[in-house]
């Protein structure tokens, strides 16, 4: 009788054990070796006629596996004998099976179709491997296997400080440098953002001044000592007093080579001990998750103190300014900006923009909540410019605020906050032109306005820590998961297999908002076609319809729709999704597919050493610092003689494609690459 599990199983539930093994038996056969070309030693893969003293060995033997190549196992098949022993079971790649996907629900499955596994047998008291299939249907990764849950090894140490059960009230007692000391610091901590806020802030003490200095000094001291790129720069003023101090990371510094694109300038919080306002640079990544790009304390908001501000950054940036930057509504800011950066689009954040409203239009209640939701009808639904004007003008003369220097300034700094005068330009979803925007705070839960400057340099790394886990746990999800598609397009499959999980949800609800939409050709000019797309909306919770033009070129399948989503945010809109289909487009051109939104990019981020690093990611990092030493080095050499340097360069070349071919073939099985 066979026992089929799709699950991951616990040998005790589908076995007999043949005789009680000690620990220290299977700790032996842990790690199978065997004789390599130069006379060592390294750890061999699972084949035919391998044999193991129990069943335990195996499954020891095939998870280590598993986990250094860079999948996750699980126990597909099992069967007893007559005895009702186990006498037969198979191993898998946890990506086995096949789920029919649901057209209404496309959730993230594990699910793959992967062929790879090992079937064992019993016989004459050993456990044989019969077949071993090695050949995977996907991409391999050791580093993101070891977050698999199957290849968790979590420590007793960290288990008992992180659980919420009876014992919580005495967890949260704890600080977190008690915390960080009982697992060996800071970087040790396993648990994730949302268990340190429970307890985070929770004693306080009073630190003077010079205290808080010397902490700061003492900080920055040891980042440099860990890592040479971390950047610092301290202002001080004709009594070498601090005025305002910088900051960024080696990874911050790395993360702005692949998100600094756009940027938002975050002054939310402000430190009233000191009078010095915490500003923060933060970023998108491809999951659409914040990231920090740098941080200052400043003592004033004035330009003078922005403009140093800008111009450290800038040096710390190897002097590469972002494209486009979102600030809160600023005098000083913006004029900081045209100084430091005069290249980059400013915008002002629509969120705060729209929240000095009952503040700046103070009438009666009911009056005002009139105002509030006829400004936000103009602002929010206008598709057009010649449309937002018109309807501004009626906004203005229906309420009578002609007089108004606030709705004054506002107007004539349109195209700094009004999301048609912006949706030209990309944003990297930092706006939106739904009835709100998403302000997240980067610190939120770490920092308030009473966190003094030594308390702050303690928890720093504590709120890095988190943030980096939650990307590195979307990476694994989007690595180790398939979101099933939600139709037969070949484009949804197209975006399916570039896209992270979190963007390819973006692009699904652009292809289920189809449903909405109707075209119809409306002119063909040689290869140059125009189509109406007729959307039917909902505003002010009334039904309404909106027409909007695509023009297509069907030699090279060019499109540009008046909604301008894909220069907003980099995402392919429903307008000219279904303009491909009417035209039979079965794949969209290669830009289309931003490199920024992709999963399967090596970013230099995620290499780069850091005080926050997670545990899982050490052993990568510390063989990227090794290898960038040694090639620094020859590059230092190579440099002094042209010669030299040109001889260096062409070998290099060569060797990168030595080096991709040979990651390929490790990380990437024949089956992968031929598909």
């Amino acid at each position: 009788m066979e026992d089929r599990n799709n699950h991951d199983e616990c040998w005790e539930s589908n076995s007999v054990d043949n005789g009680a093994e000690s620990m220290e038996e299977v700790d032996e056969l842990d790690v199978i070796m065997h004789d390599n070309m130069n006379g060592g030693f390294e750890p061999c893969e699972p084949a035919s006629g391998m044999s193991f003293p129990s069943k335990e060995a195996v499954k020891s033997f095939y998870r280590q596996y598993a986990s250094r190549m860079g999948f996750g196992s699980k126990v597909r098949n099992s069967k007893k004998g007559r005895d009702g022993k186990l006498h037969y079971f198979i191993l898998t790649c946890s990506r086995e099976g096949t789920r029919v996907p649901n057209t209404l629900k496309t959730l993230p499955t594990i699910k793959n179709n992967c062929e790879a596994k090992i079937t064992v047998s019993f016989k004459d008291g050993l456990w044989y491997i019969m077949k071993a299939v090695l050949d995977h249907s996907h991409e391999l990764s050791p580093t993101k296997a070891m977050m698999l849950r199957v290849n968790k090894n979590t420590s007793m140490h960290v288990n008992r400080t992180i659980e919420i059960n009876h014992e919580a009230k005495a967890v949260m007692n704890k600080t977190i440098q008690s915390l960080a000391c009982d697992v060996g610091g800071y970087r040790n901590l396993s648990f994730v953002e949302g268990d340190v806020k429970n307890h985070v802030l929770k004693e306080r003490h009073t630190i003077g001044k010079e205290g808080d200095g010397k902490a700061l000094r003492s900080y920055f001291l040891r980042m440099q000592e860990q890592n040479c790129n971390f950047f610092y720069d301290i202002d001080l003023d004709d009594f070498f007093r601090v005025k305002n101090v910088f900051w960024a990371d080696a990874r911050s510094r790395a993360t702005y080579d692949s998100f600094g694109d756009v940027v938002t300038f975050d002054t939310t919080y402000l430190t009233k001990k000191y009078d010095m306002p915490f500003v923060s640079f933060v970023g998108v990544n491809h999951h659409g998750q914040h990231v920090l790009l740098g941080c200052a304390l400043l003592s004033s908001e004035d330009t003078e103190s922005f403009v140093w501000l800008f111009e450290s950054w800038l040096r710390c940036m190897s002097g590469n300014p972002p494209k486009g930057i979102v600030t809160e509504q600023s005098k000083a800011i913006q004029k900081a900006i045209q100084l430091v950066f005069p290249t980059t689009q400013h915008r002002w954040c629509l969120w705060h923009v729209m929240k000095k409203i009952p503040e700046k239009l103070k009438t009666n209640t009911e009056y005002n909540k009139n105002i509030k939701s006829a400004m936000r009808s103009v602002v929010y639904d206008t598709f057009t410019e010649a449309e937002f004007e018109d309807q501004w003008s009626h906004f203005i003369k229906g309420f009578n605020l002609q007089d108004n220097e606030w709705l004054s300034e506002l107007y004539n700094e349109r195209s700094r906050w009004v999301p048609i005068f912006l949706k030209k330009d990309f944003w990297a979803g930092m706006s939106t032109t739904q009835q709100g925007e998403n302000v997240h705070p980067f610190f939120d839960g770490y920092i308030n306005s009473t966190t003094s400057l030594q308390q702050f340099v303690q928890l720093y790394d504590i709120a890095l820590y988190g943030k980096v886990e939650k990307e590195f746990e979307a990476d694994l999800r989007s690595f180790s998961t398939t979101i099933h598609c939600g139709s037969n397009s070949m484009i949804e499959k197209q975006f399916q297999s570039a896209y992270t999980h979190a963007k390819f949800n973006e692009v699904q609800a652009e292809f289920r908002a189809k449903i909405n939409c109707s075209v119809s050709l409306r002119d063909v000019e040689g290869s140059i076609c125009t189509y109406d797309v007729l959307e039917d909306i909902i505003v002010e919770g009334q039904p309404k319809e909106a027409i909007f033009e695509v023009v297509f070129h069907r030699d090279n399948h060019d499109f540009s729709c008046k909604c301008l989503l894909f220069e907003f945010r980099g995402i392919m809109c429903r307008h000219s999704l279904i303009v491909f289909a009417q035209e039979r487009v079965k794949q969209v051109p290669s830009k289309y597919i931003l490199q920024r939104w992709t999963k399967n990019i090596k970013r230099r981020h995620s290499c780069t050493r850091s005080s926050y690093d997670l545990i899982q990611l050490k052993p990568q990092m510390q063989r990227y610092d090794n290898l960038c030493k040694d090639f620094n080095e020859i590059a230092e050499l190579a440099a002094e003689f042209e010669g030299v340097s040109h001889f260096l360069q062409n070998s290099l070349h060569d060797l990168k494609r030595k080096v991709q071919s040979m990651a390929l073939s490790t990380h990437r099985p024949s089956s992968f690459l031929h598909k």
